[in-house]
């Protein structure tokens, strides 16, 4: 094996790792959110669970099957974890729309 092979599998590697971090770290807070007080949405709650379910299946998904993830998709996972921490879980924070 070539060293600049090598190196770009190394580089996949890296990506996939931080693909599959920051999608459990996504679904893994959106888990563990507590409303404290917050009023309940039933289309925030099917929102969350959504996401939930496509970020951890998403990382599972990549766990299972190996497919090759490109540096785009961990850009857009690592900017999902990054809104969902900045909101703390909730997900009405990060789709908010003022008028």
């Amino acid at each position: 094996m070539q060293p600049a092979e090598m190196i770009s599998m190394g580089h996949q590697h890296l990506v996939a790792l931080l693909f599959v971090v920051a999608n459990f770290a996504s679904a893994v807070r959106l888990l563990l959110y507590r409303r404290k007080g917050a009023r309940f949405r039933r289309g925030m709650s099917w929102l969350a669970y959504l996401l939930i379910v496509g970020t951890g299946g998403q990382a599972l998904d990549l766990l299972v099957r190996h497919e090759p993830v490109t540096v785009w998709q961990a850009v857009v996972a690592v900017l999902i974890a990054v809104l969902v921490y900045r909101a703390q879980g909730n997900v009405a924070c990060i789709v908010r729309i003022n008028p």
